[in-house]
């Protein structure tokens, strides 16, 4: 016969020496309302599994349980409850553990699907102002993404928030070596004296303005080769 938490309780209350499985089964149910507060879905799962989903005041339910647990603590508990208890402190463990996963799963596709809106956001601003290679300079221009409380996407301007779109043109306007060259004629680039060396987007990270307009021929190559 499976016993109900009613009747668990109402046996705790005939008995002696209990008092520690008590307070164990009030710190296990404590646990599971403070986790299904943050939660409605698992809030509700909580609930159903402590017999409370159709109280008109979940709330005030809990309360009642948390205090009837308190007097509960100078009683005892028989031997003929252990396992029953012993299946509870299961059932709740199970169903924490069951919070816990799902709460990282959900953190975890939150920021993937951050990320992927992010990384697609910077690619268009940069592919729309002709920059000369929009992948690689989205990595570039990562760091300087925030998120916002409502999962809104800025970039830092200074000591301001400005749109993605703003932030690329900004920093387009202000690299113009990173800018492709579409003006028709003229000297081409990368010279008989171009250097040989091969760029990445790391080694631009470390260099000056200065150091990237010197060897811009170079750069220019590194980077339109991927």
């Amino acid at each position: 016969m499976a016993y109900t938490l009613e009747q668990i309780f109402e046996a705790l209350g005939k008995v002696e020496n209990g008092g520690t499985m008590v307070a164990d089964l009030q710190t296990l149910i404590s646990s599971a309302r403070n986790e299904a507060a943050a939660n409605r879905v698992e809030r509700n799962k909580v609930l159903d599994a402590l017999g409370l989903r159709g109280s008109d005041n979940p709330e005030a339910s809990l309360n009642n349980l948390r205090t009837t647990l308190e007097a509960l603590k100078k009683t005892g508990n028989p031997e003929s409850l252990g396992s029953q208890f012993a299946a509870l402190q299961n059932q709740v463990k199970e169903l924490t553990d069951k919070y816990a996963a799902s709460e990282e799963k959900a953190k975890a596709e939150h920021t993937k699907r951050i990320n992927t809106a992010m990384h697609s956001a910077l690619q268009s601003a940069l592919a729309k102002g002709n920059a000369l290679n929009p992948d690689a300079f989205v990595k570039l221009l990562s760091d300087q993404v925030v998120v916002g409380d409502d999962d809104s996407l800025g970039m830092k301007s200074g000591d301001k928030m400005v749109s993605i779109e703003e932030g690329v043109n900004g920093w387009l306007a202000g690299n113009p070596w990173a800018v492709k060259n579409t003006a028709a004629g003229g000297a081409g680039s990368g010279g008989v004296g171009a250097p040989k060396k091969t760029y990445t987007m790391d080694d631009l990270k470390g260099m000056t303005p200065e150091q990237i307009n010197k060897n811009w021929d170079n750069i220019k190559n590194s980077l339109e080769k991927g």
